[in-house]
């Protein structure tokens, strides 16, 4: 199995299997590309410290798995107070993905204590550790971003019926391969798993693709483990969004929607 999800060669990232997505065996997940595009933007320089507290990504079409793929940054606005980056991830010469993101600068201030209290779920080691077997898709020789990258521990089994999702995730690789993800770009990478905890119809009937992803933050989560509460809605306009409350082992850090493409599914995905 590959170490990371992507192998630098020069200028240039070679996805790996395991950026492979579930909706297509030849596309990558939506996770890795998002968190190529954090990687890209946290590395445009700052006059003073600045965290980024909001990422918008486009997914424009499938990312190919068997193409090199780069990044590409333009800063749009540069102050000392925030700092607005525009990038884009480009195939073969052709953007297939973009995002935008604010950073704004951090600094030690007393607040009062908050008003609404938090409520913390079971943790990640209290939650049941998820299998290939519990997802109800026939098993595969191939690598899965969801399957083989992450590491998906869920509460009460909420993932996998519909209504809320309650979950706890953490990357099994890196993003890069001989380089530490640093805990935005890991946060990036897997908060496009909301969609998928946010289950409001069965994934083996039913397609419900997001391409797009807002995350905000207002902290920087804390640990490996990522928690998410989630729930999707969807319409016979065939739109949809999935939402997420986003928080580790000591509270909230923020939340990411997701709008989806909703229709029925053409193949078949049962066991």
């Amino acid at each position: 199995m590959p170490e990371a999800l992507y192998v630098a060669n020069g200028r240039a990232f070679e996805p790996t299997g395991l950026t492979r997505s579930y909706w297509s065996a030849s596309a990558q997940h939506g996770g890795p590309p998002v968190g190529l595009l954090a990687r890209a933007i946290e590395q445009v320089p700052t006059s003073i410290p600045m965290q980024i507290v909001r990422l918008t990504a486009d997914l424009y079409r499938p990312v190919p798995i068997d193409t090199p793929v780069h990044t590409e940054t333009r800063v749009v606005r540069d102050g000392r107070r925030i700092q607005v980056v525009d990038a884009l991830l480009l195939a073969e010469g052709r953007a297939v993905a973009r995002a935008s993101a604010l950073k704004i600068r951090t600094s030690e201030i007393a607040l009062p204590r908050s008003p609404v209290p938090w409520v913390a779920p079971p943790g990640p080691y209290e939650a049941e550790a998820v299998t290939w077997a519990q997802s109800g898709v026939a098993e595969s020789d191939l690598d899965f971003f969801h399957i083989h990258a992450i590491e998906v521990r869920t509460v009460d089994g909420s993932l996998f019926k519909p209504g809320e999702g309650l979950s706890w995730v953490r990357l099994a690789v890196p993003v890069v391969e001989g380089e530490p993800t640093t805990p935005f770009v890991a946060t990036a990478t897997l908060s496009d798993v909301g969609n998928g905890n946010a289950m409001a119809l069965d994934g083996r009937a039913w397609l419900y693709v997001n391409p797009d992803l807002s995350l905000t933050l207002h902290r920087l989560p804390a640990g490996e483990w990522l928690g998410m509460r989630s729930v999707a809605h969807q319409h016979s306009s065939g739109i949809g969004v999935a939402d997420s409350q986003l928080f580790d082992t000591t509270g909230p850090v923020g939340r990411v929607a997701q709008s989806q493409i909703v229709e029925p599914r053409t193949d078949s995905r049962t066991t």
